[in-house]
């Protein structure tokens, strides 16, 4: 009980201010959970007329769809009660029901603590994710003190030696170190690269721009707000992926812009959707505590005879609703005192933009300095790999490539018969290319820049070489953008559409692998769905590999794993240029 009456007195402390009763309406047509929301319209309404035997309910005005009339004069009252502040709201909530008791009326209050006592509980949206200081797993095996450092050791040494060797063969037949065909590539429309991905980063501040427009109350998240934040992003990766076409840019230039926009648009999207959510919760905490305060006295006690049975309850239901949403509202850090919306600045929005995750939160577990011994080891490693990677391109994949485009005037049959000797000659080297382009960025530039930016949560990639099942291996290669798709496109098709997790699995692995389509026509400018068709083929896969066959034999689905690995790849690759 003692602890109810300070939850009560922490409840009515401050200053609250709730929406108008129009965007009241919108947002319980959006979220029908919370019915109980627009009462306090009708109790500024009911303080102005006494209600009439033949008024409907409150419930029954939401499933009709047609809410009570009043009169302009109501209307403007309705509109100056709305914007009073939380004591001189609470002041005409006591007189209303003092009024009422004394009529021997059945106050409001009754009815407003019924449906609040009868929703299920509230459930924080975006807490599944949770951030904590981690370490990369091969940052761990890989120290002095780990049994398997000297396959690390050996690995590095290898791919030093065949560097090497390869530097010497062409000097010896070209007279030239490296062949310029991938770094000519590399350097042409550079600048303009360059200047193009900066503007798009510099789009991305607009989002700012929009939540401090919603924090300020001009406009609402739930109404407009979303609306106007999905045609931005269409728009934003409309423009990033035509504008390097329209320039003619060259295709690795283009794929950088096109995944890094990807990447752009993600944080963008987690940013926005993040703090819309946060800004509809703190509209509800200003009505849930304008409502509780429509229930204390000026003394803060409960006002005696108002409510029916029971009414501990629904008043201890009410506190938890305010406690849940004021936890909702800051950061789930210990010690830390980042509350919404503090939090909507240009500041907070570029520090989050510079940190190696997509899903955004009010704080992020920090280190307390850089070691710059570790910069140093991961730059080299970034630009040894970076050689590393152009030496093979040029050695191994633009010989072949150039065969696999030459065949593209050939009948169809001469192409099927030379397929599979371009196929096996790529299988190694793309597999290379593979595991090199996963490390340079997953482990390499990933934890040079959590180092910079002090980012503690090193949780980029797991064991997923060791995978069994394709699910477990989508989980595990990205972790970043599967924890994206998990909290905005996995839980947000449940929470929105409704539908079963079966159907949001499926909805999640369609909208990846038509991202990676768009990849492959952003490449190859021919949109031909090989690799979408190659990647939704994984869900019958999950399935078959969770027969009683499979389930226990984790020896041969992970060879089954590292088959698809190697070929996967290189046929798609081949289907793209051969076909």
């Amino acid at each position: 009980m003692a602890d109810r009456s300070n939850r009560a007195r922490e409840a009515t402390t401050g200053a609250a201010i709730f929406a108008e009763p129009d965007n009241l309406r919108i947002y319980r047509e959006l979220h029908p959970t919370y019915n109980d929301r627009h009462l306090m319209a009708e109790l500024a309404d009911s303080a102005s007329s006494p209600p009439s035997s033949g008024s409907t309910t409150p419930d029954q005005s939401d499933r009709d769809g047609s809410p009570n009339g009043s009169s302009s004069d109501t209307s403007l009252e309705v509109h100056t009660f709305a914007h009073k502040e939380f004591k001189e709201i609470g002041t005409v909530a006591v007189k209303k029901i003092e009024h009422d008791i004394a009529s021997g009326r059945e106050t409001v209050v009754t009815k407003l603590f019924q449906p609040i006592a009868k929703t299920t509980k509230r459930r924080p949206r975006f807490k599944d994710v949770k951030f904590k200081p981690n370490t990369t797993i091969l940052e761990a095996e890989a120290s002095r003190t780990s049994v398997f450092a000297g396959f690390y050791t050996v690995f590095w040494l290898g791919a030093f030696i065949l560097f090497a060797k390869t530097v010497l063969e062409n000097y010896r037949n070209s007279g030239y170190f490296l062949d310029t065909h991938i770094v000519s590539i590399l350097w042409r429309d550079l600048p303009k690269v360059a200047i193009t991905d900066l503007v798009l980063f510099l789009l991305t501040f607009a989002n700012v721009a929009l939540q401090q427009a919603v924090v300020k109350k001009k406009l609402s998240w739930d109404s407009t707000g979303w609306v106007i934040q999905s045609c931005y992003e269409v728009a934003f990766i409309g423009l990033a992926l035509w504008w390097p076409m329209y320039n003619d840019y060259p295709w690795i230039g283009r794929v950088f812009l096109c995944l890094h926009s990807l990447v752009l648009l993600m944080k963008q999207h987690s940013y926005s959707f993040f703090c819309g959510y946060l800004s509809v919760v703190k509209r509800d905490l200003a009505l849930y505590e304008s409502i509780f305060a429509g229930v204390r006295n000026e003394e803060g006690r409960m006002t005696p005879s108002a409510f029916q049975t029971d009414q501990e309850e629904q008043e201890e239901r009410l506190l938890d609703e305010i406690a849940m949403c004021q936890t909702e509202l800051k950061s789930s850090l210990p010690m830390s005192k980042v509350v919404y919306p503090n939090n909507v600045t240009f500041f907070n929005f570029f520090d989050y933009m510079m940190l190696p995750t997509l899903v955004y939160e009010l704080e992020y577990p920090r280190t307390e300095s850089i070691r710059w011994d570790y910069v140093f080891e991961k730059t080299a490693a970034i630009f040894g790999v970076f050689f590393l990677m152009i030496i093979i391109a040029e050695q191994y994949f633009y010989p072949i490539v150039m065969h696999a485009l030459s065949l593209r005037s050939l009948p169809f049959l001469e192409k099927v018969k030379e397929y599979p000797f371009l196929f096996f000659e790529l299988l190694f080297p793309f597999l290379l290319m593979y595991l090199l382009t996963w490390y340079i960025i997953w482990d390499a530039i990933l934890n040079e820049i959590a180092e910079l930016t002090h980012f503690a949560d090193r949780y980029f990639y797991g064991a997923w070489w060791n995978s069994v099942q394709w699910d477990q291996f989508a989980r595990e290669w990205n972790v970043p953008v599967h924890l994206f798709l998990l909290r905005h496109v996995y839980h947000g098709s449940i929470s929105a559409f409704q539908v079963s997790k079966g159907a949001a699995t499926v909805i999640t692995f369609l909208l990846s692998s038509v991202i990676h389509e768009l990849v492959m026509f952003v490449i190859f400018k021919k949109l031909r769905g090989y690799l979408l068709v190659l990647q939704m083929c994984q869900l019958p896969l999950v399935q078959l590999s969770k027969t009683k066959f499979l389930r226990g034999n984790k020896v041969f689905g992970n060879i089954m794993f590292w088959i698809g690995i190697y070929t996967g790849p290189s046929m798609m690759c081949m289907l793209y240029l051969t076909f």
